[in-house]
Formats: structure tokens, C-alpha cells, sequence
């Protein structure tokens, strides 16, 4: 609604047909394109699977079987992944085999952090690990160093972000001071051709921002387990 309030306003103050569609495609595109990043994200859920790693280390340290520990820390796990230990401890109270139930599991999170520690789990489940307690005690630690060593990353990307920022309220700003005290300056985008080179400069402005906040967007991350990995 406010992309269409918007857009209207933008062509009954301009007079220019495109100012319409390309007043509501930045209305919509760009909360999106400057939204919370995937980088953000998979810090909070790289975060919660660390902590659930030591849950299920400290549970296991009390003499509880992996399954076990498990179903009594599911309900306890971060709000972040909490709903998917809840359909792993339900998948195993219904029966299912424990490497299929992990196998979902892991597909669910789309976590590389959490593949490691459902690879341990598995072996866990198929054979008998020895120390698996002090194993995932270790995995929690390197989650740990990953959350650190990701959010200093986090953190240069936002200086990338924030001069992007910079470079819309500026271009924004010039153009209104311009319709509002150069009025005849803009007047040849009236024109039919000027209407056509409007649309090439407002397309060649939105490629550019795109290109220029997809370098603060984390690569994907390599996968050990999950059907891409089968995929492939």
C-alpha cells in the first residue's frame, strides 16, 4: 500500500509516467536489499548451535544416553533452532533410526557449524564413540572461535553497507533539491526520450547498488551433509 501511495505521489508531482513504477520498485527493493543479512543470521544460529552442542555435552555427562540427551535438551535449546531439536527429539521418540532423524536434522538447519556436529552424532549413533562428551565439548569450543572470527567479519561488511546508505540518501536528497530549485533542469526527462534514458538510468542505478551490497554478503558456506551435498 505504501509503495502504491508512494508511487502515485511520485507521478502527480513529476508528471513523468515512470516515476510511478520506479518510485514502487525502490519502495520495495531496497528495505529488502538493505535488510538483515544472511551474515547476521547464520551468526545467531552458528551461536545457538554451539550452546545446544554443550547442552548435549553437559546432559551426556551425566550418565545420559545420546538419545536421551537429545529428547531433554530439545526443549531447552535456543529459540533460534529450537523448533528444529523439537522435530529431531520427535522424530526419535517415534522410532525413527537416529542417522535419518540427524540426516533431516542437519538438512533443516542448513548450518556448515551444525553438519559438524551432527557428523558426530551419527557416528555416535552407529557406533561406539568413545569420549563423545569430550568431542563435543571440542566442537562447541571451535563453534565458539566461529562465532568470533564471523562477527569481526560481520562487522567490516557493515562499513560496506552503511557507505551503500550513504550513496542513496545522497542521491535521493539531489534529486528532490533538484525538482524543487532547478525544475528546468529536469524538464528534458519529459520527453518521450528523456522518459526512455530515465528507465536506462534508473536500471543502471539499481544493478549498481545491487553489485555493490552483494560484496558485503557472505559466500555460501560449504555443506557437509544435506541434500545439496547429494546433489552434487
Amino acid at each position: 500500500m505504501t509503495a502504491v501511495v508512494l508511487a502515485v505521489g511520485a507521478y502527480l508531482a513529476t508528471g513523468w509516467p515512470v516515476a510511478a513504477p520506479i518510485t514502487a520498485v525502490a519502495v520495495l527493493g531496497l528495505p529488502r536489499l538493505f535488510g538483515r543479512t544472511a551474515g547476521s543470521v547464520s551468526i545467531e544460529r552458528v551461536e545457538a548451535v554451539a550452546t545446544w552442542t554443550e547442552m548435549l555435552q553437559s546432559t551426556m555427562a551425566a550418565s545420559a544416553g545420546l538419545g536421551q540427551a537429545i529428547v531433554s535438551t530439545a526443549p531447552l535449546s535456543p529459540l533460534s533452532i529450537r523448533p528444529d531439536t523439537v522435530r529431531l527429539a520427535t522424530r526419535l521418540g517415534a522410532g525413527m533410526h537416529p542417522r535419518d532423524a540427524l540426516e533431516l536434522f542437519a538438512d533443516e538447519l542448513g548450518c556448515d557449524s551444525a553438519d559438524r556436529v551432527v557428523c558426530a552424532l551419527q557416528l555416535a549413533s552407529t557406533a561406539r564413540a568413545q569420549r563423545l562428551g569430550d568431542l563435543l565439548a571440542a566442537l562447541a569450543d571451535s563453534t565458539r572461535d566461529e562465532v568470533s572470527q564471523q562477527l569481526r567479519i560481520e562487522t567490516s561488511r557493515a562499513s560496506v553497507r552503511s557507505g551503500v546508505r550513504t550513496v542513496v540518501v545522497f542521491s535521493v536528497a539531489f534529486a528532490v533539491l533538484l525538482s524543487l530549485v532547478a525544475r528546468t533542469y529536469l524538464e528534458p526527462f519529459g520527453t518521450p526520450q528523456g522518459q526512455v534514458v530515465l528507465v536506462a538510468v534508473a536500471g543502471l542505478y539499481g544493478a549498481g547498488l545491487t553489485l555493490m551490497v552483494s560484496l558485503a554478503r557472505p559466500p555460501a558456506a560449504v555443506r557437509l551433509l544435506g541434500t545439496q551435498v547429494v546433489e552434487r
